[in-house]
């Protein structure tokens, strides 16, 4: 599990965590997918908005879940992965939008362009 962690940690960029995701998520055989709640089983992962409403799902059922064993186990160690990612993606959209915020300044400041 940490492997896949370091592989969100070391993402530049939000395609990157939702590749790591799409990987990770292959990594499970369908004996384990089967183990989480029906409704919160992936599918396709497009964008960050895919891993988004996966993740809230995931963190509804956990939260209301009613499983134990093994269930439980897949259940918080794909839950705490997404929470991971959602985590990640967040900080890269936070530093693009400061790096862009910082680009803006620094041409604003830069004064008017004579052409």
């Amino acid at each position: 599990m940490i492997a896949w962690y370091h592989l969100i940690d070391n993402a530049k960029s939000s395609p990157e965590v939702i590749s790591a995701a799409r990987d990770y998520i292959a990594s499970w055989t369908p004996r384990e997918i089967a183990l989480l709640p029906e409704r919160c089983r992936p599918g396709k992962l497009r964008d960050a908005y895919d891993i988004e409403l996966l993740h809230d799902c995931l963190i509804e059922e956990y939260r209301d879940s009613h499983a134990s064993g093994e269930e439980l186990s897949r259940l918080q160690e794909f839950t705490s992965f997404l929470v991971h990612a959602m985590q990640r993606i967040a900080e890269l959209a936070g530093h693009n939008a400061q790096a862009g915020s910082t680009e803006a300044s620094r041409v604003s400041s830069a004064g008017p362009v004579d052409d």
